[in-house]
């Protein structure tokens, strides 16, 4: 009973529920009236793998016309955004990596975590570093990046 109302509930009129069930009607007939027609060979298989076909696409024509919350372009934007983010965040973390190394500071971990907006413009929010020399670090990380972003560094105790 509950399975039969959320059915019910999915549709957007009792004549696309109409439609359904008459198209669910003449389907299982014509499966009833190939079976009894055809002899038990692989043509058999293959109408009723087309006739299969047809009710779910009978069935599935209906629920086509239903307003989802969200749609298609909006979660591809939302993904595009996620992997631009990850890209942008490890090339920042590769780059910063070889900028410390080049004043010989030496790295355990360092994480970024860039934010980009509506208008696809990067900022900067977060840098975590664990590296041998505090003070250096901060130095050119400030240098590098200015004082808008958040630069957390911890020493490395030997």
């Amino acid at each position: 009973m509950l399975i039969s109302l959320n059915f019910l509930g999915s549709f957007e009129s009792l004549e696309s529920l109409k439609t359904a069930v008459i198209s669910v009607c003449m389907l299982s007939i014509a499966v009833a009236v190939c079976t009894l027609i055809l002899p038990d060979t692989a043509l058999t298989k293959q109408v009723r793998f087309l006739i299969s076909l047809l009710l779910i696409i009978s069935l599935a024509v209906p629920l086509a016309d239903l307003d989802f919350p969200v749609s298609m372009q909006e979660i591809q934007q939302e993904r595009s955004q996620e992997t631009a983010q990850a890209v942008t965040e490890s090339c920042l973390e590769n780059a910063l990596i070889v900028l410390l190394e080049q004043e010989q500071i030496v790295c355990e971990e360092l994480h970024v975590t860039v934010h980009i907006d509506e208008t696809n413009r990067i900022s900067i929010r977060e840098v975590n570093v664990l590296c041998n020399d505090f003070q250096k670090a901060c130095r050119v990380l400030e240098q590098a990046l200015g004082e808008e972003a958040e630069i957390h560094v911890t020493q490395i105790l030997e």
